[in-house]
């Protein structure tokens, strides 16, 4: 049993109602607040308590009590005890409340100093208990190293105030029923000047002179702060933030200080800044000192209207500094170089620049005088008689020289150009320039010799109507009109020099050949020239005759019975040879070519005789022809052998015809003897000492003669080889009672036969084998037996099977059949067999121990300590051995309650209808009951007949088949009439007696 009431805390006022719950028929029963009886009732009997007051009600047929317009006496212990059938008690207490009112706070000063002054807010209220916290604006007021609340929160208390404090404070006040807030108290803090920032617009390192200049000050303060300043330290008639410099000149520089006050702190702040005005660059020149001479001392001068800070100079716009070439002096005003040298020519700036400008100059475009130097003559040295003749003459020099020309040592032009009139022999001679600058006063003299000369003509090449025969005597003379200084001989174009066979004479206008060769061909020429001018001949083109030499004939030595052959016959000779053929001396054809068709008999010696009819020599060359009959039928063979690895093998070649050579080829690829192949002698037999793999392929051989050759069709050669590399695989271990499938494999060729071993016992053929329904004693080695049947070999290979007892069966046992909810519960995992390891699995997820359910430590027991609905859901264990894990069926786990919060729904029909609803699990089984103890339905739902309209009381009783609770409610069917619905309830008070019997008897 035990009570729930409507609310509580509850406000003073409001009404109050303490509901009993699982109490049963209480014959005897008393109400108690606190140790006074507020009523008592017995069979026959109702009385109330002297600790009743008004306001305080009890239904007798629910043991409800009502308490209207609660008063904080009403707060205390309240009781329900049952005396009879049986003896119980249900206590609660119920807490009265006064609502939060008249919440008001106030402060001991508003106005305020920060960092001097202290603040106290403090706060009252009415109402029981009560709670306080302070808010500035939306936020909560916190506890600080300054902020203190006391007085259980009544007082707010702020030491040494800051700006950050300033705002709008409110109490807030709360007790379990209510809450309310007090008037708004704002707090004026006064702090400053801070911050305090000048700044200057624009803002420059340094101003130009003229300039408008705009001081400005701002300070953080409250109130706002006055400001007054100061230059140099002497305060000006200037209040306010801001100050302005107009039409500034370079006197007005200076410190000024901007200096703030706050009336109320009695606080000030200073700030200052470093104003300086300058004025501008107004002109920047460069002068020079003298002319600039190569090889001596120069100045240049940077001349500036106005302050100069920095003078610096650029050479072709590229900053200067002092080398071991120039220096600077007077501030950087003069430029000076110790030795001017070209390399110094270039535009030269000077920039000069103080803090508020900065000028460059227009360039000085320096340009070094120097020379002459490098004087030059330019003029022909040879010259044709009647001609005219140009010369010129130049120097490095600036600037530009002026030049004289003299021959002979007579003036003859002025100028840097001469031309000469018709030239006759007399003017061969020195003709000499003078160049001269007269800046630098320097002069230099160059000259250029010339010749006269008749020029050559009329060169031609003759042979005096000679023969050039190889092995004679020849010679080629030379003619030409002029002035001829030289004679030289050409061949193809390259010059000739005498040697053992060939020299010259009559001052080289002679070319003797002593023995003429075929290197002597060749198109020859002679140039005559003389100073000014060279003519060169018409080629005389030298053919040497000669031969036949080098006859030869170009044809087979062997030929084959039945076809054709063709012989060709050549000699080296000019002009050409003229060709007969003979055929064991017998005039067989003329010409080059022969070409005749083979018998028996053709075969023996064909002569050619070679003839030149210039120089009349002949030669003559032969040819032995030898006979062949063609090679047909090649084949390779084995005899029958098998090629087995690491034995020997033998392939023999067989052909027709007359066979001079033998090849082999594997794969198309022709074979050499090497380490492990040989061949005979005439190469018909191809050996291997060891076949291994490497030696599979498609072999050929190639017969073949001087006239004909055949291969033979491929020969296949693979090597049987094996068993090798003999596996078996399969499990390691089962359980009893399963099958066990082996497999063995091997490496071979052919492939292998298999027959199974198991205690030397053969058990099995084949590369497969089954062991069905193991038990214990098939534990140990299984062997496989692999052999080739060509090689003649075996190979063994075995696998060690362990056979483990079988997990049989595996279950889930609850230790109750019903699981209740706040119950415990037990499930245990039986296992039949040997396993390693159980495991908890809830809707096939990993099942781990909490605070509400327990793991025993060999994981065999799952309990929950108290059933929850939360605990619902499908339950396993799983085993596992070696082999595999094994899983129970689902235990499915719906914990058992109810039936809880039974209720009646009216359904406003025709006729109505009432549904009877409760929690349980599993659903609850329903009756409905009558005023009258009948017993109308057996479902959630009835129909109401007719008459039920007028008034009527209907009891759903809702019962659970598994915990055997059984909860009831009723509901009055009521007509308009209210005497009609007062007399209903009556009568329903005093049915209930009568119905006790009937359910029991139901229940």
């Amino acid at each position: 049993m035990f009570l729930n009431v409507s609310q509580n805390p509850v406000a003073v006022g409001s009404n109050v109602t303490i509901t009993p719950y699982d109490t049963g028929n209480i014959a005897v029963g008393l109400w108690l607040f606190g140790p006074s009886t507020l009523f008592m009732w017995y069979p026959g009997g109702f009385e109330q308590g002297p600790g009743r007051q008004n306001g305080t009600e009890l239904n007798i047929s629910t043991y409800q009590l009502t308490i209207s317009s609660v008063t904080l006496k009403n707060s205390g212990l309240y009781v329900l005890e049952a005396m009879s059938p049986i003896k119980t008690r249900a206590v609660i207490a119920l807490d009265v409340q006064e609502p939060v009112s008249n919440v008001t706070a106030f402060v001991n000063t508003t106005n305020l100093v920060e960092y001097n002054d202290t603040v106290t807010l403090t706060c009252s209220a009415s109402g029981t208990p009560l709670w306080f916290s302070w808010l500035n604006g939306s936020s909560t007021v916190t506890v600080g190293e300054r902020v203190e609340l006391r007085n259980s929160g009544r007082q707010l208390f702020i030491n040494n105030v800051s700006r950050y404090d300033e705002g709008s404070y409110k109490c807030l006040v709360e007790n379990n029923i209510s809450k309310a807030q007090s008037n708004q108290i704002n707090l004026n803090i006064s702090y400053g000047p801070s911050d305090l920032a000048m700044t200057a617009l624009p803002e420059k390192q340094a101003y130009k002179s003229g300039m408008d200049i705009s001081l400005s000050c701002s300070a953080d303060s409250k109130p706002a702060a006055s400001f007054y300043w100061m230059y140099n330290g002497n305060r000006l008639n200037v209040p306010g933030p801001s100050y302005n410099l107009t039409k500034t000149t370079q006197s007005m520089s200076g410190e000024y200080t901007c200096v703030a006050q706050n009336a109320v702190t009695l606080r000030y702040a200073a700030e200052k800044k470093y104003i300086k005005i300058v004025d501008p660059i107004s002109a920047v020149t460069v002068n020079p000192a003298g002319y600039p001479v190569e090889g001596k001392a120069f100045n240049l001068s940077c001349n500036v209207v106005g302050p100069v800070d920095f003078i610096r100079w650029m050479k072709n716009d590229a900053y200067l500094d002092a080398d071991d070439t120039i220096t600077f002096f007077s501030g950087n005003s003069t430029l000076s170089f110790y030795n001017l040298d070209l390399s110094d020519d270039g535009l030269y700036r000077c920039a000069a620049s103080n803090l508020v400008s900065n000028m460059t100059s227009q360039a000085y475009n320096l340009m070094v005088n120097y020379g002459p130097h490098n004087t030059t003559a330019s003029g022909p040295h040879i010259a044709v008689v009647g001609s005219n003749v140009s010369f010129s003459c130049s120097s490095v020099s600036r600037p530009e020289s002026q030049y004289s020309w003299y021959f002979s040592g007579v003036n003859v032009k002025n100028g840097s150009t001469y031309v000469t009139a018709p030239l006759s022999k007399n003017d061969s001679g020195q003709y000499t320039c003078m160049a001269f600058n007269d800046i630098t006063g320097k002069s230099s003299s160059v000259s250029v010799p010339l010749a006269v000369y008749v020029p050559v003509s009329n060169v031609m090449v003759n042979r005096n109507n000679q023969q050039p025969i190889v092995n004679q005597s020849f010679t080629l003379t030379c003619t030409a009109s002029g002035d001829v200084e030289h004679i030289w001989w050409m061949k193809n174009g390259t010059n000739l020099d005498s040697n053992n066979r060939i020299n010259f004479t009559d001052n080289h206008s002679v070319l003797n050949f002593n023995t003429l060769t075929l290197s002597d061909n060749g198109h020859y020429q002679c140039v005559a020239s003389n100073a000014v001018n060279n003519m060169t001949s018409q080629a005389y083109d030298l053919k040497v005759f000669y031969g036949p030499w080098a006859t030869t004939i170009s044809g087979p030595l062997v030929g084959a019975v039945g076809r054709n052959v063709t012989f060709s016959c050549s000699a080296d000779s000019h002009p050409p040879s003229q060709y007969r053929w003979f055929f064991n001396s017998t005039k067989v054809g003329e010409g080059s070519v022969l070409t005749t068709a083979l018998s028996p008999e053709s075969g023996g010696l064909y002569t050619c005789m070679a003839f030149n009819e210039i120089t009349g020599s002949s030669s003559n060359v032969s040819l032995d022809l030898t006979l062949l009959y063609p090679v047909t039928h090649v084949l390779v063979n084995a005899d029958n052998q098998q090629p087995v690895f690491n034995q020997s093998f033998t392939l023999t070649c067989t052909a027709s015809g007359n066979v001079e050579h033998i090849q082999w080829m594997k794969n198309g690829m022709y074979l050499h003897p090497h380490d492990g192949m040989t061949f005979s002698n005439d190469s018909s037999t191809l050996s291997f000492h060891s076949l291994n793999l490497n030696h599979n392929g498609h072999y050929q051989c190639e017969a073949s003669n001087a006239v004909s050759n055949m291969t033979s069709p491929a020969y296949d050669v693979m090597v049987n080889y094996g068993p090798w590399n003999t596996t078996v695989l399969g499990p390691s271990i089962a359980e009893t009672g399963s099958n066990v499938t082996f497999r063995c494999s091997a490496d071979s060729r052919p492939h292998s036969q298999y027959t199974w071993f198991y205690n030397n016992s053969n058990v099995g053929d084949g590369p497969v084998y089954v062991k069905a329904a193991l038990s214990l004693n098939n534990s140990g080695p299984y062997t496989c037996m692999a052999f080739n049947n060509v090689t003649g070999i075996s190979r063994y290979a075995s696998l060690d099977l362990t056979v483990i007892e079988a997990i049989v069966t595996v279950e889930v046992i609850p230790d109750r059949s019903i699981p209740l909810a706040s119950q415990s519960l037990k499930l245990t995992c039986i296992v039949h067999g040997s396993y390693s390891r159980i495991q908890w699995l809830r809707n096939n997820q990993n099942f781990q121990s909490s605070d509400k359910v327990t793991i025993s430590a060999d994981n065999t027991t799952v309990t929950f300590k108290a059933l929850q609905t939360a605990d619902d859901g499908s339950y396993r264990c799983v085993a596992s051995n070696a082999v595999k894990q094994h899983f129970s069926k689902p235990y499915d786990l719906a914990v058992v309650f109810g039936p809880q919060s039974v209720q009646i729904i009216v359904h406003p029909e025709i006729p109505p209808v009432l549904t009877c609803l409760a929690l349980s699990q599993p659903p609850a089984v329903y009756h409905w009951i009558l005023e009258n103890n009948t017993v109308v339905g057996n479902d959630s739902s009835i129909a109401l007949p007719i008459k039920s309209i007028l008034g009527s009381n209907y009891t759903c009783v809702a019962k659970n088949p598994l915990t055997n609770v059984t909860v009831f409610t009723s509901h009055i069917i009521n007509n308009p009439n209210a005497a009609v619905s007062v007399q209903a309830s009556v009568m329903f008070t005093a049915l209930l007696v009568l119905l006790i019997p009937v359910l029991e008897e139901w229940l």
